[in-house]
């Protein structure tokens, strides 16, 4: 059966179809520039703001600070890389004889970042441990980008804020006042076991402060290629009344001379 031919189309049904085609093509270049116009507009959301450390200083505290700005009470006391309790002012290594109150109470903890610049006093987020000060997390202090770190002594990057823990001691017979000051992780844990030893002696003798000697301890670190690394000690010898100046008990009955290491 033969097909019938196909009847051309009017002119006027090719003007139509064009007319629907240009309709077509024009919605959908409105909705493509819509959307782009949509991606322009839209604002990137900005990262939430990084929470201040907590400031739990008195008025009197933030004055002192402000035209004091120092942590360290009396002379510095450091532990040195030669394994030896120093005083920083001079450098010559402390009476090995010599006893000390720990002054727990006035224990700083916290961050500080040394400057570079001559003149320019060090960055501290810093405060009483024993006074509600609350270490802030290490990420709230900015200088996360290990890239712009400055090299420390291993060769490696090394982070500009470092922890802290300054302990004030107080010489036996003379009174004088010294900081121990320590940034290191054999310091920090020295001072750490020291201060769980102040804290056991508050459940049974509230009133009394530990009597320590400055001793230098160490370990064999399991990487054979360090060696021998050298730790601060601090040797219970006895306690001392907290509200009292006379001479503090430091007989061996008084605290079994318990060592207080690393």
């Amino acid at each position: 059966m033969k097909t019938p031919a196909r009847k051309p189309r009017t002119v006027e049904q090719v003007l139509q179809e064009q007319k629907r085609q240009t309709e077509v093509l024009q919605a959908a270049k409105k909705e493509h520039e819509a959307a782009e116009t949509a991606k322009k507009e839209i604002v990137p959301t900005a990262p939430p703001p990084v929470p201040a450390p907590p400031d739990n200083r008195t008025d009197v505290q933030k004055y002192l600070d402000n035209i004091a700005p120092a942590s360290i009470v009396g002379r510095l006391i450091k532990f040195s890389k030669e394994g030896t309790f120093v005083t920083a002012d001079d450098g010559e290594p402390v009476d090995a004889d010599a006893e000390y109150i720990v002054l727990a109470e006035e224990t700083l903890i916290g961050y500080i970042k040394f400057s570079h610049e001559d003149g320019i006093p060090p960055q501290r987020v810093q405060g009483l441990l024993f006074d509600g000060f609350v270490l802030p997390p290490r990420g709230t202090l900015g200088d996360m980008n290990e890239a712009e770190w400055p090299i420390g002594l291993s060769g490696m990057p090394d982070d500009p804020w470092k922890h802290q823990n300054c302990v004030v001691l107080q010489r036996t017979g003379t009174n004088e006042l010294f900081t121990f000051g320590t940034t290191s992780k054999v310091g920090r844990r020295a001072v750490g076991n020291l201060l769980k030893h102040y804290n056991r002696m508050q459940k049974v003798n509230p009133n009394e402060l530990p009597v320590v000697r400055l001793q230098a301890g160490g370990f064999n670190h399991r990487d054979e290629r360090i060696g021998w690394v050298h730790t601060p000690v601090f040797v219970v010898r006895g306690r001392a009344p907290r509200d009292s100046a006379v001479k503090p008990d430091t007989t061996a009955a008084a605290d079994m001379n318990d060592k207080i290491l690393f």
